[in-house]
């Protein structure tokens, strides 16, 4: 498949503790791999993803014939750079540290909600 295919969707495959995924692309009845790795730095960029996370599901679809002009922007070459961005060391560490503050708040919640 070409970077400028079209796609009609793109599946993150979440691992059973939802911390790694595959993502598959999808365009006319092929389907290809993607890429592969942590969950959180894709899930930090996508607000669909999150939100289905919640639910707790295993798979994440994004479709692009839900969105305007998707035929000009939902392709592989787009996705291609989506995850370069989402795998650059600086996302990454960004990343980690919202991760980090995150459970900390959490901590902090927990140990003020007992008193």
């Amino acid at each position: 498949m070409k970077s400028d295919t079209p796609l009609d969707y793109a599946v993150f495959q979440l691992s059973p503790r939802r911390s790694r995924c595959e993502l598959f692309v999808s365009s006319d009845g092929n389907t290809e791999k993607l890429a592969s790795g942590l969950f959180k730095p894709f899930v930090t960029h996508l607000k669909v993803a999150e939100e289905q996370v919640a639910l707790a599901v295993q798979s994440i679809k994004l479709e692009g014939n839900r969105y305007k002009n998707a035929e000009s922007w939902f392709m592989k070459g787009t996705l291609e750079r989506f995850v370069r961005f989402v795998s650059t060391p600086e996302v990454l560490e960004l990343v980690s540290t919202f991760d980090a503050e995150m459970s900390q708040l959490e901590s902090a919640r927990k140990i003020y909600s007992q008193i």
